[in-house]
């Protein structure tokens, strides 16, 4: 398959994070779908072992039925919003606290122009929807969207109710004290309009070029509670992924050949094993 038909590719594309695995796959089974076909009518297959295999028959019919094709189709229209959307959050570079709100208003409205009829989408929109507000959706969200100055200050941007009602959940439930809710509130206003450092023509230029919470680091001084504020709220993460990964070791580590390592030397490797990945991370 390789040398004939594939031009050396695999048609299983293993990703860091189980969620992509099997998207890609799917992805990579399209994209060779003309090369598969011709090679299971081919010559070189039809002589060789593989026929004589009791799943032989089912596979070849399934490569050549179009409903298979049209269904691998579908389900990658569905898929590649949400995906971008969990690679989104499963970055590791930056936080995506500020961007989730906005990215999966943007995933519907991708799956709704791919797959066209309401009757279509529709569904899929209803699953989504289920999925984000009874599991997924915090103010913290809708938070993080308000303070992102990169999303805040376009003509896009949400002015619906709900964005509001999560940034003020969040300053009254992480913000303890009553004066200092009341000077965030009314700092809020300086950064709606744009006054002060945040109007200047260097921090207008880096919305978009800067982290938000660099940014804020940079063009916050002038309020400073809203400031630690932002950056608490923009600095949380999205994604339990990075902990999945660390306790796979755990996992990988406390096998049935070593399981009768100390469960104190089991942490000791996974937080050896933890810090060795950051310092890759930072000095490459």
């Amino acid at each position: 398959m390789r040398k004939k038909f594939t031009g050396g590719k695999e048609l299983c594309r293993p990703a860091a994070t189980r969620f992509a695995t099997n998207f890609i796959s799917i992805q990579s089974l399209v994209l060779n779908r003309k090369a598969l076909q011709q090679m299971f009518v081919s010559d070189e297959y039809s002589t060789s072992r593989f026929v004589q295999h009791p799943l032989s028959e089912g596979v070849v019919s399934t490569v050549l039925d179009k409903s298979f094709w049209d269904q691998c189709k579908y389900i990658l229209n569905i898929s590649e919003p949400l995906v971008r959307v969990l690679r989104l959050v499963d970055r590791q570079d930056k936080p995506a606290m500020g961007y989730l709100y906005e990215a999966m208003d943007k995933a519907k409205e991708n799956i709704k122009e791919r797959l066209k009829r309401k009757s279509d989408y529709n569904p899929i929109w209803r699953i989504i929807d289920q999925r984000w507000d009874r599991q997924l959706h915090s103010p913290l969200h809708a938070a993080g969207y308000f303070l992102n100055p990169a999303l805040f200050f376009t003509p896009t941007f949400s002015r619906h109710s709900e964005v509001t009602r999560g940034l003020l959940a969040c300053i009254t439930r992480l913000v303890p004290d009553e004066g200092t809710q009341d000077l965030i509130t009314n700092q809020i206003e300086d950064y709606r309009e744009a006054k002060g450092m945040f109007g200047m023509k260097l921090a207008i230029r880096n919305r978009t070029k800067l982290g938000p919470v660099a940014w804020w680091n940079q063009f916050g001084g002038d309020v400073e509670e809203l400031q630690t504020f932002a950056i608490r709220i923009l600095s949380q993460t999205c994604s339990a992924t990075g902990c999945e990964r660390n306790w796979s070791t755990f996992e990988h580590i406390h096998s049935a050949k070593r399981n009768r390592l100390e469960h104190q030397r089991l942490d000791d490797l996974v937080f050896v094993h933890y810090n060795l990945k950051s310092r890759e991370r930072y000095t490459t």
